[in-house]
């Protein structure tokens, strides 16, 4: 293999991977909003926030103390 070889696999990879973290970073922060909004419903529970959310119910404490400041 050549060095220019080696060079674009790792940008390859190196794309690769930070395709992957933009995902699950874009999808962590839609169900945050989606909590958020839930939060400013009281038709929501705490603990039917984080079954839908499948965030943990002490997150979800959490987030609706700092949104009630």
């Amino acid at each position: 293999m050549t060095y220019e070889y080696d060079m674009y696999q790792s940008r390859q990879e190196g794309r690769a991977e930070g395709i992957a973290e933009g995902k699950i970073e874009g999808k962590t922060e839609a169900t945050l909003e989606m909590v958020d909004a839930m939060l400013a419903n009281p038709k929501w529970t705490d603990e039917d926030i984080a079954s839908i959310s499948g965030l943990p119910l002490e997150e979800i404490q959490k987030r609706r103390t700092l949104l009630a400041k």
